[in-house]
């Protein structure tokens, strides 16, 4: 491969500094099994036009579910997204996803991302923000390496719902810390039982409690401030997940007893797009500043008066401290944060909530509608529940049977849960968001009513 800088001399002197006489030396801990056992086959180069050929036919064999018809959730959301957040973002001061270290030629990005800050500490009601995390499962993992280093202890409880992929990063970066991962036991209604919960925080070696809000199958804990008292009255801190558009419909995070805030900004004005890209937001108290990891932009006055912004408080990165830096991680999704900047300016206090409350509603209604049907029941009837919620149908064959039905008719017809919680084989799970009209709630329940026959 020509574009490869190291000549056959140069290699030949990087293995002998290392003591190797091949490069296959260097991938001797790999089992041979999991060897490619022959030479590497590359595809001929093609003209550019035959290129973008290829991968239209590429994409045209996946199937495209428009915004209305698309009704899975999991963390990832179909919003109406203002032309205005799109045209604004692509502006080349703004088109880069890596935080500006020259604060004298960067004074407009280090400004928005401030202004990020500001909406995010809106938001949770927390009060410092870091300039965004990497997505909202490394905002989690980072929230709880923070807790366990405030209160020196070495064990998580955790939900009973997380969101999988939450709990499976958390797992990954729980395992580089030795702490110790606990999964609350839940209640008929799917909340967490509280006896267990007292009972783990009785043994005073609980570093944080993770409560997700909503939790993955759309729910919101009862209770919360209560919880987050128990926690704090033994010692632990509270760690929330949050769907950031809950916030506009209920009370903010630090108001519920939080200490740190972490989620995913996905809803914030950003494209479904496969899963990504999207930002993380993390958020604290004041007081725990210098323990939260990441970028973080502060507002000071320059020599001649001026109102400037500058990166603050490096002291806890790890260009500074290595590896004792409040996090390892450098990359952040700066773009992503600014286009969410962007879209909560342009909705205002006003129009966030109007949103947020379209969705509220938009999927009440849902579930109402979905719930006539024969053999269809709400899974936890009693809970209360943002924009997601879950069913539960006779079996986990009629599941299966429903959801290629109406795949057929062209929806996406939520979440089979019985591929993510073992025990809740017969459940699915639908979101639905403002983009979804009542006349399209009534076509989906008409198309699912005639699917399960």
């Amino acid at each position: 491969m020509p574009y490869i800088p190291n000549t056959d001399e140069d290699r030949k002197r990087m293995l002998h500094a290392l003591g190797l006489s091949s490069t296959r030396e260097l991938f001797s801990p790999v089992p041979e099994h999991l060897l490619l056992q022959r030479e590497l086959k590359m595809a001929e180069p093609l003209p550019e036009v035959e290129i973008y050929d290829y991968f239209e036919r590429m994409g045209r064999s996946n199937q495209i579910f428009p915004a209305k018809r698309n009704l899975a959730g999991g963390g990832v959301y179909r919003h109406f997204i203002p032309p205005v957040v799109k045209e604004l973002v692509h502006r080349g001061e703004f088109y880069t996803s890596y935080t500006p270290y020259q604060a004298e030629v960067s004074q407009g990005i280090l400004q928005c991302v401030y202004e990020y800050q500001s909406f995010v500490c809106m938001l949770t009601g927390m009060e410092a923000s870091n300039a965004s995390s990497y997505d909202g499962a490394t905002a989690l993992a980072d929230a709880v390496l923070m807790a366990a280093n405030i209160v020196h202890r070495k064990r998580v409880l955790l939900p009973p719902f997380l969101h999988p992929q939450y709990g499976e990063v958390l797992q990954t970066y729980s395992q580089g810390r030795m702490l110790a991962t606990t999964v609350l036991p839940a209640t008929e209604q799917g909340s967490i039982e509280t006896k267990a919960l007292q009972r783990e925080l009785a043994a005073k070696d609980v570093a944080a409690l993770v409560l997700q809000v909503p939790d993955f199958l759309g729910y919101i804990e009862p209770e919360i401030p209560e919880l987050a008292a128990r926690a704090h009255e033994q010692g632990a801190m509270v760690v929330f997940v949050v769907h950031p558009l809950a916030t506009g419909v209920m009370k903010s995070p630090g108001d519920l007893g939080a200490d740190i805030v972490a989620g995913d900004g996905q809803p914030l004005g950003l494209p479904a797009s496969f899963g990504g890209p999207s930002f993380g937001f993390l958020a604290t108290k004041k007081r725990y500043i210098h323990q939260l990891p990441g970028r973080i932009v502060g507002r000071t006055t320059a020599a001649e008066g001026k109102t400037a912004f500058v990166l603050t408080l490096q002291a806890r990165e790890q260009h500074i401290r290595r590896e004792r830096a409040s996090s390892n991680i450098c990359t952040n999704q700066e773009l992503a944060a600014v286009q969410a900047t962007i879209y909560l300016a342009a909705l205002g206090r006003s129009g966030f909530h109007n949103v947020a409350r379209k969705c509220e509603e938009n999927a009440h209604y849902a579930c109402a509608k979905l719930c006539e049907i024969p053999g269809v029941e709400h899974l936890f009837s009693e809970r209360q529940w943002f924009n997601e919620f879950s069913l539960r149908l006779p079996s986990a064959q009629v599941v299966d049977s429903a959801y290629a039905g109406l795949m057929e008719k062209g929806w996406l017809p939520g979440i089979k849960l019985g591929e993510l919680f073992p025990q809740l084989q017969e459940g699915l799970s639908l979101a639905f968001t403002e983009v979804h009209s009542p006349s399209d709630i009534d076509a989906f329940a008409a198309d699912f009513r005639e699917v399960l026959g």
